[in-house]
C-alpha cells in the first residue's frame, strides 16, 4: 500500500516536473521571441531614422539647388535690364541737330558704341533664354530688344547720311579758309557748281533733321513701351520666385 502510495505521488511529482518543465520553456521561448521582435523594431526605427535623414539631406540639397537656379535667373535678368537701358538711354541718346562739319568725326566713335551696346544686349538675353524658364519673361525681353533696334537702325540711318552731307561741307569749308577756293577768281560753272552742292548738302541736312523729329518719337515710345513692359513682367517673375 506504502509503494503504491509512494508511487503516486512520484507519479504526481514527475507530472508537475514536466509540466513545470514545459511552462518555463515556454515562458523561455517568449521572452526569447519578445528579444527578437524588439530587435526586429529597433531595426526598422533605425532604418526609418536613417531614411528620414537622408530626405531631409537631399531636401536641403534641393532646396539650396533651386535657391542657387533663381539667384542665376534674377542675375540674368537684371544684367539684361541694365544692359538694355544702357543701349537705349546711353548710346542711343543722341541728339543729330548736335553735329556739324567741326565734330562729325565723332559720330563715327558713336556708331561704335551703339553697335557695341547691341551686341551685349543680346550677350545678356542669351543668358536669359538660356537659364530663365518664364516664356512670357523671354518673350518681352525679345519684344524689347526687336524695337530697340528699330530705333537704333533709325538713328544709324540718319546719322551715316549725316556724316557724308558733313564731311563734303568740311572740305569745303577747309578749303575756303585756308584760300584754296578763291570765289572771285573762280569761273562762273565753278562757282555755280560749288553753290549747288552747297545747297544739295544744306538741304540734305534739313531732310536729315526734319526726319529725325518728325519720326523720332513714334519710335522711341514703343521701344521704351516694351522695355517697361519687360520690366513689369520680370517683377512679377522675380517676386513670384522669391
Amino acid at each position: 500500500m506504502t509503494i503504491i502510495i509512494l508511487q503516486i505521488v512520484i507519479g504526481l511529482l514527475t507530472a508537475y516536473l514536466i509540466y513545470y518543465a514545459q511552462q518555463k520553456g515556454k515562458n523561455q521561448a517568449d521572452k526569447e521571441d519578445l528579444r527578437k521582435l524588439t530587435e526586429i523594431v529597433e531595426d526598422v526605427k533605425r532604418k526609418n531614422n536613417e531614411e528620414i535623414e537622408l530626405l531631409r539631406a537631399n531636401l536641403s540639397l534641393l532646396t539650396d539647388r533651386e535657391k542657387q537656379i533663381f539667384n542665376e535667373e534674377k542675375q540674368a535678368i537684371v544684367i539684361f535690364f541694365a544692359q538694355l537701358n544702357t543701349w537705349i538711354w546711353d548710346s542711343l541718346n543722341i541728339y543729330i541737330y548736335e553735329y556739324n562739319h567741326s565734330n562729325y568725326q565723332e559720330i563715327s566713335s558713336r556708331l561704335i558704341v551703339m553697335r557695341d551696346a547691341y551686341n551685349q544686349t543680346n550677350v545678356a538675353f542669351s543668358k536669359v533664354r538660356l537659364i530663365v524658364t518664364d516664356e512670357e519673361v523671354i518673350k518681352a525681353g525679345h519684344d524689347a530688344i526687336i524695337k530697340t533696334l528699330e530705333l537704333h537702325h533709325f538713328k544709324e540711318g540718319l546719322l551715316k547720311r549725316l556724316v557724308s552731307t558733313l564731311s563734303w561741307e568740311k572740305i569745303l569749308v577747309d578749303q575756303i579758309v585756308n584760300k584754296e577756293v578763291d570765289f572771285r577768281t573762280m569761273t562762273s560753272d565753278l562757282r555755280d557748281f560749288y553753290q549747288r552742292q552747297a545747297e544739295k548738302h544744306e538741304k540734305d541736312k534739313k531732310e536729315i533733321t526734319d526726319e529725325y523729329f518728325a519720326k523720332h518719337n513714334d519710335i522711341f515710345k514703343p521701344a521704351l513701351g516694351e522695355v517697361n513692359s519687360f520690366k513689369d513682367k520680370a517683377k512679377v517673375y522675380l517676386r513670384k520666385n522669391k
